[in-house]
Formats: C-alpha cells, structure tokens, sequence
C-alpha cells in the first residue's frame, strides 16, 4: 500500500477521511504536516513522520503526556499510529511566537516572560521515566559531528574537546527535562486560553535530561529572531534572581548558547549540503553573531580563540553552500 493510502486510511479510521486537507510547513526533520478542516470536527493537524525516514512518533507522544501531566499546553493526540508514524493532532493555529512578538512589540515580554514560567512549572516535575541524558559528553558529541559540516574534521573535534571541559565546568546536579528545540516558532500564542494555557508548545519529541538553563538560552539566544534588548535584560535579570545552580548564572547561560550555536550554525550548512535544504543559510549570520557573543564571557576565552578559525557564514561562504547544496550522500 502506497503512503497515500495509509494516510487516507489512518484517516477514516479515525473519521477525519472527509477533512479538506492542506499543506503546512515542515520542520528541519523529515516530519511533514498537514492541517485538516472537518465539517463538523474543525481542524487538526496531520503530523506524517515516516519510519522510512528515521523517525519515530514515540518520544513525541511520551512528552506530550509528560507535559499535559505538569498542565502545560501539549497538543491533544486524538489518533496515533506508530507503526505507520502518522499522528492526528489538535490545531493550536498560527499565532506563532516569532510573528507575535514581531508585530506587537508590547507583547513581547509578557509572552516570554510567560515562557519561561512554563520551563520554571516543567522543572518542578519529576521527568519521565526512559528519556536520555544530554549531558556534556552528549553536547560536545553533537557539536562534533555537526561541525564537520561547517569545518574541518579536526578543527571540529578540538572546539567539541573545548567544550567538553567548559560543560564540564557548569553544575549538573539538578538535571530537568529540557524540550531542546524551545523557541519562538515553536511556540503558539493561544489567547483565547489563560495563564500558562495560552503558551502552546510544539516539536518537543527530543526532550532530554539537561541543565536547566538550556531552554532558556534556546529560547532568549534564538537562532531565527532578536529580542529587544532591554526586554532579553529583564529576562536574564529575572532568570539570574531565581537561578539556584552552583555554577554562575551568565557564565552558565552563555557556555550553554555556544553549544546550541555552534551546533546549529554547522547543522543550517548540514541541511543545505546533505538534505537539500538552502533556506535555512540566511539564518546563519544571526546564530553566528549570537556565537560571538557568548563566546565574549571571560570564562570562555579558551574556546573563542579556537573558534576564531571557524570560517564566517559570509555572503560568499553561503553562495558556495547553495552551489553544493545536497550533492554529499546521505547519511
């Protein structure tokens, strides 16, 4: 049976097989959605994560109910498939995050301010049984084999060890549940709900044990938009004043980022080069100066000297990816 036909079928054995369906926009992974609109039932959403492709709807499923448990906004799973990797979702709609914050300036810091209560309620939960670590070891191993991507093999393999040993310098004794993809497009503003309802939260199937500043560096560092300076002030201030780890507040904050930035600027030349995916190149300037910044930390001088060899995304650098852009085999 063709993946169309497992579809339909998925469908009408949920009743949904008369929803008008169109397409809406993926996501870095080989997820694909749809939004479906019933005559009777309105909308949902169709998540089609094929296991052909690698994925596996399982982890998404298991941190949807983790997160209703803590009564934050997961979407609701009216019908689940596994073994086909198909997932009918309840529609948050389209008030995302990034476009909010964008064209209603005033709301800015009340959303993220609202976000980061989210994290703060997420935190107070005991995580869920069977989900792995992202600890040092796993960060500097994912910024590795992302790295070769963007730079030299060997060049790569020094920055992870680097930053290995300042991982290693941060407190992880109060390891929480970090949904390691947190921010402004994977946010829905629903203000039709109250309080912590109104932040609907997506794409959380990567979910790991962290450190608990992780999402919060995700989401105030975002790699696709920058927050007004004197709204992210408030909010690392606010952070820094509740913050109960052993290590210092911003030394932890932009240790943290650089990770996440050095892994996603290699990751946007990965999605060009291996999947064929151009569009994420216009991003990497923004992640790289949000790089530079973090890596401005006194306690990080050891890794912005071995990052000062990493080539800069210039306009030069991305016409060349563009021009290479999916010809590597897959892997």
């Amino acid at each position: 049976m063709s993946r169309s036909a497992h579809i339909q079928t998925f469908l009408k054995t949920a009743g949904w097989d008369m929803a008008q369906r169109g397409p809406l926009a993926g996501d870095a992974g080989n997820r694909k959605y749809e939004r479906l609109n019933h005559p009777q039932k309105g909308a949902a959403i169709l998540m089609d994560a094929d296991p052909a492709t690698g994925e596996d709807i399982r982890p998404f499923l298991n941190i949807a109910a983790h997160l209703k448990s803590c009564d934050l906004s997961a979407p609701e799973i009216y019908n689940a498939d596994c073994d086909l990797g198909l997932i009918l979702l309840e529609d948050f709609g389209d008030q995302l995050l990034f476009d909010v914050a964008n064209t209603t300036p005033e709301l800015e810091y009340p959303l993220y301010n609202m976000c980061l209560k989210a994290l703060k309620q997420l935190h107070q939960t005991p995580p869920p049984l069977n989900v792995e670590s992202y600890f040092p070891h796993e960060m500097a191993q994912a910024a590795e084999i992302t790295l070769a991507w963007y730079c030299s093999p060997d060049l790569g393999a020094t920055i992870a060890a680097e930053l290995l040993k300042q991982l290693g310098n941060l407190d992880w004794t109060r390891p929480v549940l970090v949904l390691r993809d947190y921010h402004a497009q994977n946010v829905v503003y629903r203000p039709e709900q109250s309080g912590l309802a109104q932040i609907g939260l997506l794409d959380f199937q990567d979910a790991q044990l962290g450190h608990p500043l992780y999402d919060a560096a995700s989401l105030i560092h975002d790699a696709r938009r920058s927050l007004d300076p004197n709204v992210e002030q408030r909010l690392k201030d606010a952070l820094a004043q509740t913050y109960a780890g052993a290590d210092e507040f911003h030394h932890a904050l932009s240790t943290l980022s650089a990770q996440r930035n050095l892994r996603v600027l290699a990751l946007f030349a990965r999605l060009c080069l291996r999947d064929g995916k151009p569009g994420y190149l216009k991003l990497m300037p923004h992640v790289w100066n949000n790089l530079w910044r973090d890596l401005s930390h006194p306690h990080l001088s050891d890794l912005y000297r071995l990052c000062q060899s990493l080539p800069e995304p210039t306009p030069n650098l991305q016409s060349e990816l563009r021009a290479k852009c999916a010809s590597r085999p897959m892997s």
